[in-house]
């Protein structure tokens, strides 16, 4: 097969800041210490169709209620899967799953952050995020309390 160069484009999609109450430890499982993270708020900005014909920037709000659960593997590898809703400045619900993987430095450092993101969105101007996939990062801003979550839509 040949797959021609620039097959592929990440293009910035949006950010979220998310705020988060403490860890909770939740004990061992099979897969490793299972860990669950309550999403308290936050906020998000972005464009929407970064590479279409007419994009638009976009921005809202973190609604609280969601959560974070962690599996603190035996290699020191956290599996996480986060799964909130974001609500747009005009009010429209917007549903990420977001399954990210975390590797660290023997310092304890994060070494590697990357995830996969599932958006469903309404029928309507926001209907474009069903029809994509996105791929994205976590970068933690403030221990216990907020992370950065940088999304990429793969064109």
């Amino acid at each position: 097969m040949n797959f021609p160069a620039g097959t592929l484009t990440l293009r910035p999609c949006w950010t979220a800041h998310v705020l988060l109450e403490p860890t909770r430890e939740q004990g061992q499982g099979p897969l490793g210490t299972r860990l669950i993270v309550p999403i308290t708020g936050g906020h998000f900005e972005g464009t929407l169709d970064p590479g279409g014909p007419a994009p638009r920037a976009f921005s809202g709000r973190v609604l609280p209620g969601g959560f974070d659960l962690q599996r603190l593997r035996a290699d020191g590898a956290k599996e996480l899967e986060a799964i909130y809703h974001m609500e747009t400045d005009d009010g429209t619900g917007i549903e990420i799953r977001n399954h990210a993987l975390l590797t660290y430095d023997a310092e304890g450092g994060l070494a590697y952050s990357r995830s996969r993101i599932h958006v469903e969105a309404p029928e309507g101007p926001y209907a474009w995020l069903n029809q994509r996939i996105f791929v994205g990062s976590v970068q933690v801003m403030r221990p216990q309390v907020e992370v950065l979550i940088r999304s990429f839509v793969l064109e």
